[in-house]
């Protein structure tokens, strides 16, 4: 994910439904996928393949625009259709959406390394790419070079797996996937790591500036993410990095309490990483890494506000009492 492209998760939102309408409008062929949706199964979905030479929708669902759209926003699931101003429209339930929504980056080229990157217009008043982040400068040539999600450890900062802290980029370029998470029951008196899965990876597409928190503790840890990282605090709650402060404490993977020394808050050029294990609860997609608890990439961004009711992972206090 290109920083100077990093999006919220509403702009990503946005994103995708540009796309999806763009898309459409391109030209994009309709037809009958003869799968049949909910909620009801008693008629067809129906899809746009798009069939010119640059495309908004990527090969990653076969340049199919509903297929893309709904996949990009949502989880697995069934998967429901209407119409709107534009054509056939894809959802499935608000309970599959991503916390952390797919969205398109493109360049002058198939080939990431050999091209520019564009962008949409920054209001996407609409369907061209521009070669500024202003959208003044329009090209006529562009590709879609990936999807883009959080991505938050520097490539050195190490993650706990079944052997084992292994650096992140080490992970990701062996794809690991014998992961240690939190145990599901895990409270902050009661610290239970289990075996888990790898999901996925994610990493930038080229390398950019990040804007970076490095953290020392009394113990001599170091932990170095990015600033919307989520970290356990020692009182359970999961905050972003950047709002971490001088006598403030981290949780370490046996449960003990680190004060934290110094905070600097600095810039890093280059690539950064973050995975998701196969789990979906909230505390088993709490991971160890340098040797502290810290969110898996469920925990970006906005999505902060909602998951700090994980303080539950304080305790099991009943979900409905906590603010």
């Amino acid at each position: 994910m290109p920083t100077n492209d990093s999006l919220s998760i509403a702009q990503a939102t946005q994103r995708i439904e540009w796309a999806r309408k763009c898309g459409i409008q391109n030209g994009a062929t309709l037809f009958n996928t003869y799968v049949m949706a909910a909620p009801n199964y008693t008629s067809y979905l129906y899809d746009y393949m798009e069939t010119k030479t640059y495309k908004y929708s990527g090969d990653v669902w076969g340049y199919d625009v509903n297929n893309t759209y709904v996949n990009t926003l949502y989880l697995s699931g069934a998967t429901s259709q209407s119409t709107d101003t534009v054509g056939y429209k894809w959802t499935r339930p608000v309970d599959r959406l991503r916390a952390r929504p797919y969205y398109p980056t493109f360049g002058t080229s198939a080939n990431i390394s050999s091209g520019i990157q564009l962008y949409p217009h920054p209001t996407l008043a609409d369907c061209k790419l521009y070669s500024d982040t202003g959208g003044l400068y329009p090209v006529s040539t562009f590709y879609v070079n990936g999807y883009c999600t959080a991505s938050c450890y520097t490539p050195e900062q190490t993650v706990l797996f079944s052997e084992g802290e292994v650096p992140i980029s080490d992970a990701y370029a062996q794809l690991r996937t014998d992961l240690v998470t939190l145990d599901e029951q895990s409270t902050l008196d009661d610290i239970q790591l289990k075996a888990n899965r790898t999901y996925s990876y994610t990493k930038e597409l080229r390398d950019a500036e990040h804007k970076v928190i490095e953290i020392s503790t009394a113990s001599g840890g170091f932990l170095r993410v990015t600033d919307e990282h989520a970290v356990v605090q020692g009182d359970g709650r999961i905050v972003q990095a950047r709002t971490l402060k001088v006598g403030e404490d981290l949780v370490r993977a046996d449960g003990t309490l680190d004060r934290i020394t110094e905070v600097n808050k600095t810039t890093f050029h280059g690539l950064v990483y973050n995975l998701s294990p196969e789990t979906t609860d909230r505390v088993s997609n709490l991971l160890v890494a340098q040797g502290f608890i810290v969110g898996s990439s469920a925990f970006q961004n906005d999505d902060i506000g909602y998951i700090n009711r994980v303080i539950l992972f304080r305790s099991h206090v009943p979900e409905n009492v906590i603010p």
